[in-house]
């Protein structure tokens, strides 16, 4: 019983090749994914402060998941990435805290 080969339309082709586009070319820390290079490039020129927060809580988190910390290290790390979430939202809530 042979099953016949069926070759994709150019519609199938097309489709699969948008599939590969959107595709991210790499998933950094688990969260951050980009599909062009230059898309990296420019999220690293124009990083934020917010952003690099979100980065280095992101870091922590994923290397936490991957087991690099030792049980006093991920509390520490774990209480530090609370303070300034607290922090954060604190600055957020109360715009007078701001010293512009």
């Amino acid at each position: 019983m042979s099953e016949e080969v069926k070759e994709p339309t150019v519609g199938e082709t097309v489709e699969k090749s948008q599939e590969q586009e959107k595709a991210p070319k790499a998933v950094l820390l688990g969260t951050i994914s980009y599909t062009e290079q230059e898309d990296y490039e420019k999220f690293l020129e124009n990083l934020d402060v917010n952003q690099s927060i979100f980065v280095l809580v992101a870091s922590c988190n994923y290397a936490q998941s991957k087991g690099v910390y030792s049980l006093d290290e991920s509390e520490l790390v774990a209480r530090a990435i609370k303070t300034i979430k607290k922090a954060s939202s604190k600055s957020t809530e109360d715009p007078s805290n701001n010293e512009d």
